[in-house]
């Protein structure tokens, strides 16, 4: 029995010393790192990206207390790890040699009798600029992209001086704050050199200019120029070359004073270190008012061409009478007072009052089966006294038949004071699919369930009327509308 005994317990002891010997392991070893990827089970690599699910190979991993990733710590579930095989994912968080240069760049495996380590780099993917935009002095450059990390230098397609004077980048490595250097940028592209290569961008941007305050505007008037990328402007060419230097300017907006001497019609141009830019619309176009196009310049009250309008209760203030009234005009212009007080919704009330401007039958465009999607309604107006109530209904049609298609024009519902009080001359756009159809004129109250036009030929080939109405709750005090217009006028563009 005693034989027995202890033949049992050397064999229980040899068990224990064999389990104990197993569950080492042996010493910790790194041999390769694979993809999860059966099919590609022979593909061994030796950098990836953070975030990428990996199999490290070797042997003695069993004990496994720690994986780290350039000493990042990544989260394992022992259920994919076995003596030979650790199945992990790289930390998103993890370092590279962009975010920080002194990483190790090692794979490190912990385990409870032993480390091993392995040469593996973290990578980020190449680096992109998805647009680019600048501060208001036009001196600061914001780059905006992705993987932006691991900056060794910025280049500017500007002469000899071509790097950046300095530069910052958030902590998403999304965005760099770069300074300009001095000169004027010739057509290539702005470079960001990092660790895992070169963002390239398109450099200048254009200047663009998206509006202009007022577009018939006389000598010694201020105008503002509203768009993008004003950066270093020099000049403002008006028509016929002459130059001038702009009073004010940041990235988004500038004024100038318009100069004297125009004698001729064309855009106004900048100059800048961007290159140039054009504007939209003719400048001072009032000087030729060619038809089609032109509706009315009020030039002579009941001229039938357009220079002249039809009337009815419409108000009309010949050229030294608008010098006074509405300074800094461009000659003769119509009036619309509304003199009485309107009730609620009480549409369109122009009787008893100089409120409805009827413009002679004169052509739109050239070629009525253009689409009007291209095309706006445009004029210049004064505001003789603060506007916060009422509105204009610009309708399309005839005598007695000026609700064709119609138009709202109530500026001071979108102004974020709630007042409409610019100060002079200032140009109004409308797009032609603005006005839809429906019997406005004789509504109470706007609706906007009527159809756009879609070509010229949906326009009765007619004139075009400004009525002043009001489709507000409650009343309209009187004179809360006192304007001028002038220069009616059909263009392409906006």
């Amino acid at each position: 029995m005693k034989k027995v005994l202890l033949f049992l317990l050397i064999i229980v002891g040899v068990v224990f010393f064999a389990c104990k010997k197993n569950s080492a392991g042996g010493t910790p070893a790194i041999k390769d790192v694979r993809t999860v990827l059966p099919a590609e089970a022979d593909s061994f690599f030796t950098q990836a990206l953070p975030g990428s699910l990996i199999v490290i190979q070797g042997s003695g991993f069993t004990g496994l207390q720690a994986v780290y990733f350039n000493d990042t710590a990544a989260n394992f579930n022992p259920v994919y790890a076995t003596d030979n095989n650790i199945i992990v994912t790289i930390p998103a968080t993890a370092q590279t040699k962009a975010t920080n240069p002194t990483v190790p760049s090692q794979i490190k495996v912990v385990t409870s009798h032993g480390i091993a380590t392995y040469s593996f780099s973290l990578i980020l993917p190449p680096p992109v600029i998805s647009s680019i935009s600048f501060d208001n002095t036009g001196t600061i450059v914001y780059i905006n992209g992705t993987n932006l990390a691991g900056i060794s230098k910025i280049t500017f397609p500007i002469g000899n001086s071509d790097t950046s004077t300095g530069y910052t980048v958030n902590t998403t490595y999304t965005q760099i704050t770069a300074g300009i250097p001095p000169g004027t940028a010739s057509i290539d592209s702005i470079r960001v050199y990092c660790t895992f290569g070169v963002a390239s961008f398109p450099y200048p941007p254009p200047m663009i200019i998206s509006s202009v305050s007022n577009e018939n505007a006389v000598a010694g008037t201020t105008i503002t120029l509203t768009g993008t990328n004003f950066v270093g402007v020099n000049q403002v060419i008006f028509p016929g070359g002459i130059g001038v230097t702009p009073t004010v300017q940041n990235v988004n907006q500038m004024t100038v004073i318009v100069p004297p001497g125009i004698t001729t019609v064309d855009s106004l141009r900048l100059q800048g270190v961007l290159g140039t830019a054009t504007s939209p619309q003719l400048f001072d176009s009032y000087l030729t008012y060619k038809s089609p196009g032109y509706l009315s310049t009020f030039e002579v009250q009941y001229a039938t061409d357009n220079t002249g309008f039809v009337g009815w209760t419409g108000g009309y203030a010949t050229a030294s009478q608008a010098a006074t009234a509405y300074p800094n005009n461009t000659g003769a212009c119509a009036v619309l007072l509304q003199g009485s007080p309107m009730g609620a919704n009480a549409g369109a009330t122009s009787q008893g009052n100089p409120g409805l401007l009827q413009l002679n039958d004169v052509p739109w465009v050239a070629n009525t089966g253009n689409a009007v999607a291209g095309y706006s309604l445009k004029f210049e107006i004064f505001v003789a006294s603060p506007w916060s109530k009422g509105e204009i209904w610009v309708a399309v049609g005839d005598w007695y038949t000026w609700s064709s298609y119609t138009a709202r024009y109530a500026p001071w519902s979108t102004a974020p004071s709630g007042t409409f009080n610019p100060t002079g001359w200032v140009t109004v756009t409308i797009p032609l699919p603005q006005f839809i159809t429906g019997n406005q004129f004789y509504q109470t109250s706007w609706s906007t369930s009527g159809s756009p036009a879609t070509t010229f030929t949906t326009y009765p080939t007619t004139g075009v009327g400004f009525l002043i109405a009001s489709d507000e709750a409650t009343a309209v005090p009187a004179n809360s509308i006192n304007v001028a217009i002038d220069n009616v006028r059909i263009v392409q563009g906006q």
